[in-house]
Order: structure tokens, then sequence, then C-alpha cells
């Protein structure tokens, strides 16, 4: 999906491999699946709530494992890297952390 300056109310948004430029999201359900990254800039998300399924969802219960499990730091360093933005990374690209 291609949107750009977009309202979108009370709906189920799909983001998988989408770009939203400067749209609006309001109490909609967003669903990630983990299948293709989406492009996202400059959105405003009100009342929202975000839902992980496929392999973003084995993702995160891999990272929450891991947290409990021993690897505090590393998901730590995790953060701190999506915190930065991932500058100069392009997508697909593997990330390494030490």
């Amino acid at each position: 999906m291609l949107a750009f300056n977009k309202k979108f109310k009370d709906t189920l948004v799909n983001l998988d491999g989408g770009t939203f430029e400067g749209c609006a999201f309001e109490r909609c359900t967003l669903l990630f699946s983990g299948l293709m990254p989406p492009a996202l800039k400059s959105n405003t998300f009100s009342e929202c709530k975000w839902e992980f399924a496929g392999p973003a969802a084995n993702t995160i219960a891999f990272m929450a494992a891991l947290y409990t499990g021993g690897g505090e730091e590393l998901v730590e360093k995790t953060l701190e890297e999506i915190r930065k933005g991932g500058a100069g990374r392009r997508r697909g690209d593997p990330i390494i952390l030490n």
C-alpha cells in the first residue's frame, strides 16, 4: 500500500511492505507480520493498537525469552541500536551486535 497524507480511522492497517508518509492513524489496529518492512515517515498515531503476527511475533517472543533467560544485555543493546535509527543501514541488511 502506498499512502501519503491519508487519514486512517477505526480500521485494520496491514503495514507489511507498505509506504506510509504523513499519515494520521486514529484508533487503528496496526498489523505487522515481519514479512517485509514498511516505510514509515512523519506519521502520527493516536489510541492505536499494535498487533504482531508471524515472524514479527516470533521475534518478539524470542527477544522476551532471551531477556528473561540471561540475555538482558543483548536485548538492551538491540534497543539501543533501534533508538539510534539504524543510520546507513539498508532494508534486509543483517544486524550484528557484539
